[in-house]
């Protein structure tokens, strides 16, 4: 089994929804339970990638047994089942946007989140910090307001700059022009802080429905939807096997080349989550290292 990594960074606010809501908030977004940060459940992401593939079904809207499609994603049919050869871990949050008094936003993190990273071989060892609540590290001097750094409502106090290992390690994952910044924009986090920034600065958009008889808002449908922020950047580890249907023939690798392919045909672009029809969710999909 080979083991890769899938970077995602959201062009668009968006919404993969948890299916619940909590006080004025209609529709969350899907979180962790334990630390509240936002992810992209796998299943949601394997079907997005699998709609690529979607000239490869029979007439009942199935993957036919020996197409492309059936050999990484799994044959549907019930007489020639077989698991497909790529496996999809959930997206994980890497860095969150948010609202910076100096240099209009910074990109945060925190220590659990770089140790997730480093657990799952997306970032080498690096030097991790432990901070207080009130405490943060920055990655650039523009971030800085005297000896603090202000995010949304809060100020910090500036302990210690990031190490230059890891915000090289952090643009390397990722050509995107406006990742490149990151070097400019980091700011670590407490852990405690990261989950309050999570659950609280995420966009909020009031959503109606019109009536059509009337032209006005129908009775009752007024809702908060609550969408992860643009230019947050998520990371997935993606698994890949030996072909697993009847014919057993194509290698590890040879899926990774053939979806890597499929990346680039559709422009690394693809949409997840809901609300497509008004622009949410487009996200900018590539490889861990990808130029």
């Amino acid at each position: 089994m080979n083991t890769n990594h899938l970077i995602y960074f959201t062009r668009t606010p968006l919404h993969v929804g948890a299916g619940s809501s909590v006080g004025a908030i209609d529709m969350l977004v899907a979180r962790e339970r334990h630390t509240q940060f936002p992810i992209i459940p796998g299943s949601g992401l394997k079907g997005v990638f699998a709609d690529a593939w979607n000239d490869q079904l029979d007439d009942n809207g199935k993957r036919k047994n020996d197409s492309d499609a059936a050999w990484l994603f799994g044959s549907e049919d019930a007489e020639a089942a077989a698991a497909g050869a790529l496996l999809f871990g959930e997206a994980r949050l890497l860095a969150f946007p948010v609202r910076s008094l100096k240099n209009s936003f910074a990109w945060i993190t925190c220590p659990l989140i770089l140790k997730k990273a480093v657990r799952d071989g997306l970032i080498k060892d690096a030097d991790i910090p432990t901070l207080k609540d009130e405490e943060a590290y920055v990655s650039s001097n523009k971030l800085k307001a005297g000896e603090t750094v202000i995010l949304e409502e809060y100020s910090f106090k500036v302990k210690e700059a990031v190490s230059s290992d890891l915000t090289k390690a952090l643009k390397a994952l990722f050509a995107d022009d406006v990742w490149q910044s990151v070097d400019e924009r980091l700011v670590i986090v407490s852990d405690e802080m990261m989950s309050y920034f999570c659950k609280n600065a995420c966009e909020v958009q009031q959503r109606i429905k019109i009536d059509n008889e009337t032209g006005v808002v129908a009775k009752g449908a007024l809702f908060n939807q609550e969408n992860v922020p643009a230019e947050t950047l998520f990371y997935s580890v993606l698994f890949s096997t030996n072909e697993r249907t009847a014919d057993k023939g194509r290698s590890a690798e040879e899926a990774i080349t053939q979806f890597k392919a499929k990346l680039v045909a559709n422009n690394n672009t693809f949409q997840f989550g809901g609300d497509a029809g008004i622009g949410l969710g487009f996200c900018t999909v590539g490889m861990k290292g990808d130029k």
